[in-house]
């Protein structure tokens, strides 16, 4: 833990010393550092670091906590300065955690790290709410589809057998049609869901563009992401880039469909076809995807189901206290696998039954209400966007909320990360929409004044 304590005092020193700047600098670092999280475990194993999982999750948590520190002292904030929405979302989740502290069954120390799982997010969002400037919505979607396009080439690499930096011991996984690529997140559920949502943003882009370099350029990044979709054989990605394609050509290009098709459809050829080099045949990714709807006939989905039964069946034998409160956050997932415990590991398969077995009924009634108001706030603005760059934040917002259904997304720091994001710039995006609709009837009022004054003379 030194690494993260030094890496907290240097960024802390960077959130005071380095005005708005610096903080600014904070932030893209810790989205940054987020998708490189398997790579930077196979560096600290390779260097044989002390306790590396501890260290290197504890790293962005550490900017986070910084950045949060010279927010407050640079510059201090009122709670009118953020929306209400992610005011009212922080309280709930503190509540519910708080409850759950009550009827833990988790150590301190897991309890702690289980706490920042749920709290380091939507700090975030708030910090990027406080320090956001003009064009910085499109600038951080950039970065992400950045991100994207480095994570999708390090599932390339790995398919091409380079594999030294990258966490994932082997691509084999006994009994399904093809190996996954995961590239250097160092694992395959968080790189297909991830990368599905930077498909979707991409997607945004192709669609903005006009000018045919840029296009070009975008078009070709889509293509990347999308191969190395498929390469993950993993459902989430593709459901997630596919419900983002079918929101933007419905509701963002209503006079552009045939352009957007055109350009889209070649680079979904492409990406099939890559998978296919890599060893996902288009039989086998057709097959992938369309076994998610069998619930009894896919491997993994039998897994899934058994994941399921264990969340219900640990909340059937908690107590009256602890179903109402919860057994503690992080007394599920993987967090356990940081802390030297001999407790056994609960898996579950859904991150509102991750709610309710770690804060009880209350605790999914306080968080699970906000999640919900959350999905519809980014299918109504997919579906009345302001513009296609809007609409495939909120899409791919709107993927990943359904993706927290069947999968603890929000436990994920890469996806986590990715989805508060998405909200804070969905809020970003609705506000300035209000502001135009005030701007534009103060002045249609205006035009009217002298009007409505003469006919009265």
């Amino acid at each position: 833990m030194l690494v993260a304590i030094a890496a907290f005092l240097a960024a802390l020193a960077v959130a005071l010393r380095g005005g708005r700047r610096g903080l600014r600098g904070l932030v893209v670092m810790a989205i940054v550092l987020a998708p490189l999280r398997g790579g930077l475990l196979a560096f600290a194993d390779e260097i044989s670091l002390s306790d590396p999982g501890l260290t290197v999750n504890a790293l962005v948590p550490a900017l986070v906590a910084a950045i949060a520190i010279g927010c407050a002292v640079q510059r201090r904030p009122r709670p009118a300065d953020l929306p209400l929405s992610l005011r009212i979302g922080m309280a709930l989740i503190l509540i519910a955690a708080a409850l759950s502290f009550l009827t833990s069954v988790v150590s301190l120390k897991l309890y702690g790290i289980g706490l920042a799982q749920y709290l380091v997010y939507p700090t975030l969002a708030m910090e990027v709410w406080l320090l956001f400037e003009p064009g910085d919505g499109r600038r951080l979607t950039a970065l992400l589809i950045g991100l994207g396009g480095i994570v999708a080439a390090t599932a390339m690499l790995q398919a091409m057998g380079v594999e030294g930096f990258i966490q994932a011991a082997s691509a084999r996984v006994e009994g399904l049609a093809a190996n996954r690529y995961a590239g250097i997140t160092g694992s395959y559920l968080h790189t297909s869901a991830f990368l599905g949502t930077t498909a979707v943003l991409a997607m945004g882009e192709v669609a903005r563009r006009r000018n045919l370099v840029g296009t070009v350029a975008m078009t070709a990044l889509l293509t990347l992401i999308l191969s190395s979709v498929v390469l993950t054989f993993s459902r989430s990605g593709v459901v997630i880039s596919m419900l983002g394609a079918i929101a933007l050509l419905l509701f963002a290009v209503p006079g552009a469909r045939l352009r957007f098709t055109g350009l889209i459809a070649p680079a979904i050829a492409i990406a099939v076809a890559a998978g296919s080099i890599g060893g996902v045949t288009p039989g086998a990714a057709g097959a992938r995807v369309s076994s998610g709807f069998n619930p009894t006939g896919d491997p993994g989905n039998k897994l899934r189901s058994e994941s399921f039964r264990e969340g219900v069946g640990v909340y059937g034998g908690a107590t009256i206290p602890q179903k109402a409160f919860g057994r503690g956050v992080a007394s599920t997932g993987n967090a356990r696998q940081l802390v030297d415990e001999d407790v056994p590991q609960v898996t579950v398969e859904s991150y509102y039954l991750k709610l309710l077995v770690e804060t009880g009924v209350i605790g999914t009634i306080l968080i699970g209400s906000f999640l919900v108001w959350a999905l519809v706030t980014f299918a109504l603005s997919a579906w009345r966007p302001v513009s296609p760059w809007a609409a495939s934040v909120a899409a791919a917002g709107l993927g990943l909320s359904l993706y927290n259904v069947i999968y603890p997304a929000l436990e994920t720091q890469i996806l986590a990360l990715t989805w508060w994001l998405m909200l804070a710039l969905c809020l970003r995006s609705g506000r300035r929409k209000a502001s135009s609709q005030e701007r534009a009837l103060a002045e249609s009022a205006r035009r009217e004044a002298p009007q409505m004054a003469g006919s009265q003379a």
